[in-house]
C-alpha cells in the first residue's frame, strides 16, 4: 500500500473464533482491513497502537466485556470516537441502551446476515447510506 491508508480498518472483537473468521472473510471480501481481538484487554491494547476506524465489539466476553470496554474507551480522549457496533447474542435492552448510551452506534444481533453486517458497517462509517 505504499504507506497509505486506502482501506478502512475494522477490528472484531469476539471470543468466538468462528464468528471472528466470518466477519473477518465478509469484511475482506469488501476491501476493508481486519484485525482480532480475543477479548477486552486485547481489544484495549490493540486499539491504542492501531486505531482502527470501526469496532465491532461483542458484549459477553471473558475477563473485560464489552461494556467494560466502551466505559474505557469512552474515559480515552484517543479512543472516545472511534465508531463502535455491539455485536449481541442477548437483546438485552439494559445492555444495548447502556452501550448506546456510552457511545456506541448501534448494534447487531447474533445470528446475523453478513450482507447486512457490512452494510451496517459501511453506513456507521458514512461509506453508504442506510
Amino acid at each position: 500500500m505504499n504507506g497509505e491508508k486506502n482501506a478502512k480498518q475494522v477490528m472484531i472483537v469476539d471470543d468466538e473464533a468462528s464468528l471472528r473468521a466470518l466477519v473477518r472473510a465478509n469484511l475482506e471480501i469488501d476491501g476493508f482491513e481486519v484485525s482480532e481481538a480475543v477479548d477486552g484487554i486485547e481489544a484495549m491494547k490493540m486499539m491504542r497502537e492501531s486505531k482502527p476506524d470501526l469496532v465491532l465489539l461483542d458484549i459477553m466476553m471473558p475477563g473485560k466485556d464489552g461494556i467494560e470496554v466502551l466505559e474505557e474507551m469512552a474515559a480515552d480522549s484517543e479512543l472516545r470516537n472511534i465508531p463502535i457496533i455491539m455485536l449481541t447474542a442477548k437483546g438485552e435492552q439494559e445492555d444495548l441502551q447502556k452501550g448506546v448510551d456510552l457511545g456506541a452506534r448501534g448494534h447487531i444481533t447474533k445470528p446475523f446476515d453478513p450482507e447486512q453486517m457490512v452494510r451496517t458497517v459501511k453506513a456507521a462509517l458514512g461509506i453508504i447510506r442506510r
